[in-house]
């Protein structure tokens, strides 16, 4: 059966019930109007694949409907019947961006091939707008780790990668959750169609709905013409949900709404789409406790956590420190660059908060600051994991509200208050971090 739902637009109500009849039996959704009028109105409400207009219609005539559908439902192809004009109005028709016309009496054979060719050319269209991401994706990614606990991780993502099923990945800040997203993608059959990420803390809540669900022309200030939403990017393949704890409530029930049927509206719209995408998503939270907090809504924490990933941090995989290392070095390009042993050492014994990312910014510093061809561990500017003895008494008189403030603040401080790297340091969202400014009433000095 084709799903594809198609309108036909003629004032001949015998003919146009025909075509109706004909087509349903072929697997069309097919629906049909007599003017231009209704016909808008029902593009307004309704989103359709294709259009069948004749040209001669009471009032608004064809190609004045043409024009309007451009504006109101650009994605729609669209056929003209002319049976009264001349070539030259099926040429203007062509211009003003129809697929193709037939003219009147035409053959219902002919008429099912056009068809078949719009489907087949808004297919293509589809494939042509996600080129770009689709060429994006094709950029080799490794997991690097022969860990037995890292290789657990590994065997299970190979085994789950052709499922339908959503994951959920969960994992601290750096680990390389969005690594697995990757791998669930590039080792299933769906590895050719669109990977999409979309990070869930670094937009807005009016912006991330959106960037998510897309909107039409005229949604709301700064919309002026109708843009596709990153779930329709993905239509095929994966859309990847990154910092999922930080959806905000609302939109959370627009998703679950998704998850369950398919279907989505883009902001500002009324009609309904749908499209087919494996979905993963990831977060560094508890989500768990997120839920019993009231963050995050319980059935659609359960309705993602069908399979879980648990990318375990790099203090509990140290054994493939050497791997990683010997991968970045490779990657900034300067393969005569070597670690020391007391370098080596000293990376071992540090405990990477920051995991695999943290991992790699100490290598490319270390590169940069060693002069020859050896990293030795100065170079590297391991920040100092043991406080001073006065310094822990005076912690631990503190509650945790005070000393997640000091925390925070000592961290702006030391990167110049750029707060990308803050949150990126801190394992939160560039959002939350805000947040806690302003909660904490901090200000830059």
């Amino acid at each position: 059966m084709s799903g594809t739902k198609l309108l036909i637009v003629d004032d001949e109500t015998d003919l146009a019930s025909l075509l109706v009849k004909r087509l349903s039996r072929k697997g069309y959704e097919a629906h049909t109007v007599g003017t231009a009028e209704d016909a808008l109105a029902l593009l307004k409400q309704h989103f359709f694949d294709i259009a069948i207009y004749d040209i001669r219609l009471p009032k608004m005539d064809g190609i004045s409907l043409l024009k309007e559908t451009k504006i109101v439902a650009p994605e729609t192809e669209i056929v003209m019947l002319t049976g009264h004009g001349t070539i030259e109005t099926a040429i203007e028709a062509m211009k003003l961006g129809a697929f193709d016309y037939l003219t009147k009496p035409y053959n219902l054979s002919e008429l099912e091939l056009t068809i078949k060719k719009a489907e087949e050319n808004k297919r293509l269209k589809i494939k042509n707008d996600n080129m770009k991401n689709i060429i994006k994706q094709q950029n080799q990614f490794m997991i690097i780790g022969k860990s037995p606990i890292f290789k657990e991780v590994i065997d299970l993502t190979r085994r789950i990668a052709d499922s339908e099923v959503p994951v959920l990945i969960e994992g601290e800040s750096g680990t390389g959750k969005e690594l697995f997203a990757k791998a669930l993608h590039y080792w299933s059959s769906r590895s050719e169609e669109p990977f999409v990420a979309v990070n869930s803390g670094a937009l807005p809540e009016q912006l991330l709905e959106s960037e998510l669900f897309g909107h039409v022309r005229g949604a709301f200030t700064g919309a002026n013409q109708d843009k596709k939403g990153l779930v329709e990017a993905a239509d095929g393949g994966t859309l990847f949900l990154d910092e999922l704890g930080e959806m905000p409530l609302a939109l959370q029930v627009k998703l679950l709404r998704f998850l369950e049927l398919g279907e989505f509206r883009r902001v500002g719209d009324v009609r309904e789409r749908k499209v087919k995408v494996r979905v993963v998503a990831a977060t560094n939270r508890n989500m768990e406790k997120e839920v019993e907090e009231g963050n995050f809504r319980e059935d659609l924490f359960y309705r993602l956590n069908v399979v879980k990933l648990t990318i375990p941090p790099l203090r509990k995989r140290k054994e493939d420190i050497p791997s990683l290392i010997d991968y970045f070095i490779k990657q900034k390009k300067s393969p005569e660059k070597v670690l020391s042993e007391d370098a080596l050492a000293a990376l071992q014994h540090y405990d990477f908060p920051g995991n695999v990312r943290e991992l790699n910014h100490l290598i490319e510093r270390g590169m940069l600051l060693s002069s020859g061809g050896r990293i030795e561990a100065a170079d590297l500017l391991l920040p100092r994991q043991k406080a001073m003895d006065g310094q822990m008494k005076e912690v631990e008189l503190c509650t945790l509200e005070k000393l997640e403030k000091e925390h925070i603040a000592r961290v702006l401080n030391r990167l110049s208050w750029n707060k990308t790297k803050t949150a990126e340091i801190l394992g939160i969202s560039v959002r939350n971090l805000y947040r806690k400014i302003e909660q904490y009433g901090l200000k830059e000095s």
